[in-house]
């Protein structure tokens, strides 16, 4: 199993460091986020620190864009990391797109479709210098002059799609190279729901099994002693007791029957009761979305978390482990995991 690092940090001054330091440890990718930053100037910061190691986007929220401008981003990206660079994008929620980007939300799964067809319709005009002509019904891009064309390169730029609903992920069977799943997850969920929906995709397009990577994030509950990790743990209670609150993650719930608890939990969010959240993420709940232990119990314990076809994971939150050789020795043992 592939273990990558997610850069959380807002400060683009220190991504560089932070990603040659992943590189240096021995992760496979270092994924960059939107979470108040701009994602392609956190990519860039990682791309120009490594050599190596995989820079990718965890993601771009791409209707807040238009495909032109993901384009133009994505594919300077895969130029100046000589092709190590993975455009993940999402479709984030209708409130975000509107009232937050002031940008149009349509019906996201053929939405989503459409921009990604766009995407490619943009870099094989670039790339071939044949007219580019995608009209789609959200998006049409019709004009792309020589002077307004990028230098040219031969490096695929793979797209990996975020999704949670089942929907979404045989999309991302169907067009995609890689498939992010969320931390807020299941093994029972992705076993009887995402993995048919991942084949149904991968069935409609022809493709052959393990044709799509999967990453998904684990909340790895980690320390050296019962003082350690029942502090992290109680971090992760609050964490899990937000995602469960929101209505779209019900479904995640209802697979481990758990889905009686969304309401009550949206109903404390409003009263902005926090603590009492954490109160209802129970050890049954836990069981589902957490694993505990040391640091170096984290492979085998990650490993036997995650369905088989999730191809790498990443610690939802990071890793407490300062050690730069003991940190190395236990990302050694994910990949032979």
């Amino acid at each position: 199993m592939r273990i990558d690092a997610v850069l959380h940090t807002k400060q683009l001054r220190i991504a560089g460091a932070q990603a040659a330091r992943a590189e240096k440890l021995g992760h496979a990718s270092v994924w960059v986020t939107e979470e108040g930053t701009d994602p392609f100037l956190q990519a860039y910061a990682a791309a120009t620190a490594t050599s190596n190691v995989r820079v990718g986007t965890a993601v771009t929220v791409a209707f807040a864009r238009s495909p032109m401008t993901t384009a133009t981003s994505a594919w300077q990206l895969a130029s100046v990391s000589e092709g190590r660079f993975v455009l993940g994008i999402g479709s984030q929620v209708k409130a975000h797109i509107e009232r937050r980007y002031s940008m149009p939300w349509g019906k996201p799964l053929a939405q989503m479709r459409d921009y990604i067809a766009a995407l490619r319709a943009i870099w094989h005009s670039w790339r071939t210098g044949e007219r580019l002509d995608h009209s789609g019904q959200y998006y049409t891009h019709t004009l792309s002059a020589p002077f307004w064309r990028p230098e040219v390169h031969d490096h695929h730029i793979p797209i990996w799609l975020a999704a949670v609903g089942p929907r979404m992920v045989e999309l991302a069977g169907e067009v995609c190279d890689g498939l992010l799943l969320h931390p807020f997850s299941n093994r029972e969920y992705e076993e009887t729901v995402l993995l048919s929906a991942l084949r149904r995709g991968m069935e409609k397009a022809g493709r052959s099994p393990g044709s799509v990577e999967v990453s998904r994030p684990v909340f790895m509950v980690m320390g050296d002693d019962d003082k350690d990790r029942a502090d992290r743990l109680q971090q992760a209670r609050r964490q899990l007791a937000f995602y469960a609150s929101t209505p779209a993650y019900r479904p995640v719930l209802a697979a481990v029957g758990l889905e009686y608890l969304q309401p009550r939990l949206s109903d404390l969010v409003r009263d902005q009761r926090w603590e009492a959240m954490a109160d209802l993420v129970d050890d049954d709940f836990l069981r589902h979305f957490v694993v505990v232990g040391t640091p170096e119990q984290m492979p085998a314990l990650t490993r036997a978390h995650l369905p088989t076809f999730v191809t790498a994971t990443s610690a939802y939150g990071g890793w407490p482990v300062d050690d730069e050789n003991r940190l190395a020795a236990i990302l050694d043992t994910f990949r032979s995991t």
